[in-house]
């Protein structure tokens, strides 16, 4: 089975992401008529409207001015001129959406909707991030064990030898990695440095495996030291996942 490795960054302070990850940005309402004028708000520009009204040339300019390639209809944010969003204003529609933005809302307010019974779904602070924005705080986290990129990612395929291996060298730990994560065993810091142990020793017992072996374990080596090294160090859980 393909398995994946997670650290449980969230109870580390060391986590640049946790309070992102812990704070709810937005929230779904199954029923919006007691808050909507909280709700968020999407404005759409009818640029063939827009055409026949304006002209062709003058359209052509604002698209130009605005790098705006589609026809039809589009979101009013891809208009970044002031100016020219006074000008696509008669052609433009708005549409309540079921969202609320909790940090526009206020404190109050926002204490209100969460005790109303009517939230449907949440987005947190780090799911409204971009992905640059995302990739930014990562790649500056100590907790980033995969090269700075997170600390969620991919350990082998199911088709790799590494439990073989494991097994043929006696390290029970390794080699018991598929059955963790089938149950999502959690282990703590104590955990990662023993198993930190067993990877010194295949390191050293890869050498007298196939050519073809050590290639294709010699990333999956890497990462599962990587890992481990960094729940050693900052004191974090980590589980695998099928």
């Amino acid at each position: 089975m393909s398995v994946t490795m997670f650290i449980k960054e969230l109870e580390s302070d060391k986590a640049l992401c946790r309070d992102a990850k812990k704070r709810t940005a937005q929230v779904n309402l199954k029923e919006t008529s007691k808050f909507e004028k909280y709700c968020e708000v999407n404005s759409f520009i009818d640029l063939a409207k827009a055409e026949a009204q304006l002209g062709k040339e003058k359209l052509a300019e604002i698209k130009k001015r605005n790098k705006i390639r589609s026809t039809g209809e589009i979101k009013a944010e891809k208009v970044k001129e002031k100016a020219d969003l006074e000008t696509l204003k008669p052609f433009t529609r708005h549409e309540i959406t079921t969202w609320v933005d909790l940090s526009k809302a206020g404190g109050e307010v926002a204490k209100l909707i969460m005790d109303s019974g009517l939230v449907e779904d949440i987005m947190t602070g780090w799911d409204i991030l971009t992905l640059v924005e995302s990739t930014a705080i990562c790649a500056k986290c100590v907790l980033s064990w995969d090269k700075g990129r997170g600390c969620v990612a991919n350990l082998m395929s199911g088709d790799s030898p590494l439990p073989e291996v494991a097994k043929k060298h006696n390290l029970k730990f390794i080699s018991g990695i598929e059955k963790y994560a089938e149950t999502k065993q959690e282990f703590d810091s104590a955990m990662a440095k023993e198993l930190l142990k067993e990877v010194e020793q295949l390191k050293k017992v890869i050498v007298s495996e196939e050519k073809m072996t050590q290639r294709r374990l010699a990333g999956v080596i890497e990462r599962l030291e990587a890992m481990a090294k960094t729940c050693a160090t900052y004191n974090c859980k980590f589980y695998f996942a099928s």
